[in-house]
Order: structure tokens, then sequence, then C-alpha cells
């Protein structure tokens, strides 16, 4: 067989395994916490005090989660939110997650060793319900994405359905530098990026409102769920380069949902 036909083979089997369904027995019916469930997944070890847990990592976890920058063997997760799904009469939940490697600092307290302004936490998720005595995981990935600054969590998760089963991530990260502030957007649905755009920016840290050269805009989002659509209408005001005078901004457009990309 072909090496290349071999690593094909392999990238299914790993896609089939993290898609696949899989049960966990809830102790006398009680239904197990998030934290728990995760820790079951990870294969790691739950600290019931602090919510956090703690795995052991291969050579390509330290690679991938940036771990190089410690001397441990061990990465830490840590449930973010979740979001409870209801259609067809049947609940579902979905469990976003933030992973890191930890290490002590000069006080003793854990801390991300990824620390730097552009620095965030690895995001990952799963699905499960809750079938009579046993839990059922639907879907699970480690690590989709990456949010935050300076190690720590800055951005805002919300949920939007779209209808039909059209379930999204929307996450706002925030960034401040060099006077400009700036809110990036993106759309994720099933771990994959569908969109990312600068939905907020001024650069009050360098103008005041006042002043000739202080620009603003924003964007304000609206969903259709019986179209699969999301509705954008972006306002405010740029400078423009020749002229140096304000110029408005006045967009909208509707964002037809398929199941693959969107754009603005």
């Amino acid at each position: 067989m072909k090496p290349a036909i071999i690593f094909s083979y392999i990238l299914l089997l790993i896609n089939l395994s993290c898609k696949s369904k899989k049960d966990f027995k809830t102790e006398s019916g009680i239904k197990q916490t998030p934290s728990a469930v995760l820790s079951n997944l990870l294969n790691g070890n739950l600290d019931s005090t602090t919510g956090t847990i703690k795995w052991t990592a291969t050579e390509g976890d330290i690679i991938e989660y940036n771990g190089q920058f410690t001397d441990s063997q061990f990465l830490f997760s840590t449930i973010d939110t979740i979001f409870t799904i209801n259609q067809n009469n049947e609940t579902e939940y979905l469990a976003v997650f933030s992973t890191a490697p930890m290490t002590k600092d000069d006080t003793g307290k854990m801390v991300n060793a990824n620390d730097c302004h552009v620095c965030g936490l690895k995001l990952g998720y799963f699905t499960y319900s809750f079938v009579n005595d046993s839990l059922q995981i639907h879907n699970f990935r480690k690590n989709f994405a990456t949010h935050g600054s300076f190690g720590e969590k800055s951005y805002l998760i919300s949920f939007v359905n779209l209808g039909d089963g059209y379930e999204i991530l929307k996450i706002d990260d925030p960034y401040n530098g060099m006077g400009i502030s700036t809110v990036t957007t993106k759309f994720y649905m099933s771990g994959e990026l569908l969109l990312s755009m600068i939905s907020l920016e001024d650069n009050a840290g360098n103008y005041d409102s006042t002043q000739k050269g202080y620009y603003e805009f924003k964007t304000e989002f609206a969903y259709n769920p019986s179209k699969h659509t999301i509705n954008i209408n972006q306002t405010g005001f740029k400078i423009d380069e020749i002229s140096g005078k304000r110029k408005s901004i006045l967009k909208r457009k509707e964002l037809p949902f398929d199941q693959y990309s969107l754009s603005f």
C-alpha cells in the first residue's frame, strides 16, 4: 500500500474516532458533571475543587499546545461554557472547554505558561445527551481554535441556532494595541471556521472622538432560523486616505448558510 494511501486511511480512522458515539454509565442514574465527562474523555485527573483536569500530553500535544515552554508532560483543561440544545423533544448539551500548559508563578499560583499579548487558550468542545442511565457522547474535538489574550480568557462565546440542526458558535475576541481597539468575530460549526471578520474597531487610544483623526465602526448581527441566514448591519465611519475626511460606513448583507463558509 502506498504511503499516501496509508496516511489517508489513518486520517479517516482518526476522524471517525473523534465523531463516533460513546457511552459513559452514570452512577445510580446520577448525571455526571461536564467536568467529570471531560476528565473521562481526556483520561485525566479532575480536581473537584478547581474543576481543572490534568492530563498526560503526547509529544504531538506538547507541540500543538505550546507546552514546550514548561518542563511538564501535562496539560490542563477546564470547562468554559455549556449550551443546551433542544430539538425534536430531545435535549443535547454542547460543552466548550479550554486547554493550556500551566506552570507556577512567583507566588505559587498556577498560570498559563503562554502569557504574551497575543497568546490565548486552545478551545475544544464535545456534545452529549442522557439516555436513561447512560451518557452518550456525540462529538468530541480537543482543539478547534485559539482565543484570548495574555494566556487568559478575554473572549465571549455565544450560541446561534440557525434552524434544522445548523448550530453555530460565535466567538467575539477583543484586542487592544497601538491605540486601536478591535473585536474579531468568528463563527464555527462542528469546530470548522465559517467566517472571521472585524466587527468593531476604533482608535480611541490615539484620538478623542471629537478629533479629526478619530474613526469607529460597529456591527450588529441578526439571525433568521427559517431562512438559515445571518443578517449583518455595519455602521460608523472611517477616514478617507486621500482627503483625510470622515466617510460614513453603512454596509448590510444577508449571509446564507451553505454548510461550508460564510463571507462578508
